[in-house]
């Protein structure tokens, strides 16, 4: 039988259980930092339930939950999440709750991810939002909060490539796309190709505005190599010309030495000046672009 109705059962007879005000200014504290919304919000707005204020009167959440037209498992599931977040308070634990109600095993584990994002523990939360049985749910919102705020830039990539979430917003395209860049010229790279012919030229000279814009010294002269020796198509090599010689990429740091140093990789040094063929280079950035010519020769 289903009890979840009443407010005792669910959370005890501690009628004047709350929040309390320190951990209450926590989760303000982790919504300003997750751009002001958490994802028991994005939960409890798809119940319908719109006052993330009432957080503080349990009471009158549960009552709004309970009142919403959705399904039970979505019911249950938000106050499962409740439970996690004031288990020391309450007579029952979220796993008794859990079973008592007949919340499935993928819904108790989506909950626990969701979780561990608003408490900002990443890696936790991976493991949980990654299991082949969930059904995709915020995906493109985890994949940005991901993206944004974990120091580790391959957890949104596991994400990515593990869940596989249709990304349909720009913003998110874009954060992703920089976080790939920061990891691997090469993967953002070949990331750029499958998102369609518009978005594939866009990503395309976003990239090559990152390895100019966005890296230095050692790390710009190891990105320039992987740039150059990208194994460009007719159409890409157009897009890479067009961008760093005529484009929005001809004022950008070291532009003109990476179309030298592409016309060598790719065997056309007839179009090198004679400064460059006999090694007369300057240094961009703290970049020697001889060395980095030197350095292509061991690639």
């Amino acid at each position: 039988m289903d009890d979840s109705d009443d407010f005792e059962i669910v959370f005890g007879k501690n009628s004047n259980i709350v929040y309390e005000k320190p951990a209450a200014d926590v989760i303000k504290q982790r919504r300003r930092s997750l751009e002001n919304e958490l994802f028991i919000d994005r939960l409890l707005k798809a119940l319908g339930v719109q006052k993330a204020e009432s957080y503080e009167n349990l009471r009158l959440l549960h009552k709004q939950i309970i009142n919403s037209s959705s399904p039970d498992h979505h019911k249950h599931s938000a106050l499962y999440y409740l439970l996690k977040d004031v288990q020391k308070y309450s007579h029952q634990s979220p796993r008794d709750f859990a079973n008592a109600s007949y919340l499935p095993g993928k819904y108790r584990t989506f909950i626990d991810g969701i979780w561990y994002l608003d408490r900002l523990e990443f890696a936790k939360a991976l493991d949980d939002l990654t299991e082949p049985a969930l059904i995709p749910t915020f995906s493109e919102e985890i994949l940005y909060t991901l993206c944004r705020h974990s120091l580790d830039a391959t957890l949104p990539i596991a994400y990515y490539q593990t869940v596989s979430p249709a990304i349909t917003s720009g913003k998110v395209l874009e954060t992703y796309f920089l976080t790939l860049c920061h990891v691997s010229v090469t993967e953002a790279f070949y990331f750029s190709r499958t998102q369609g012919d518009l978005n594939h030229r866009v990503l395309f000279e976003k990239l090559l505005n990152f390895v100019h814009a966005n890296s230095d010294g050692a790390i710009k002269a190891t990105r320039g190599v992987e740039l150059i020796s990208l194994p460009l198509n007719e159409e890409e090599a157009s897009w890479f010309t067009e961008f760093l010689e005529d484009g929005k990429g001809r004022n950008l740091p070291g532009a003109n030495d990476t179309l030298i140093m592409r016309a060598i990789a790719i065997g056309r040094p007839e179009s090198v000046s004679r400064d460059w063929r006999t090694g007369n280079s300057q240094k961009i950035d703290g970049v020697d672009w001889n060395t980095l010519r030197g350095g292509m020769r061991y690639s």
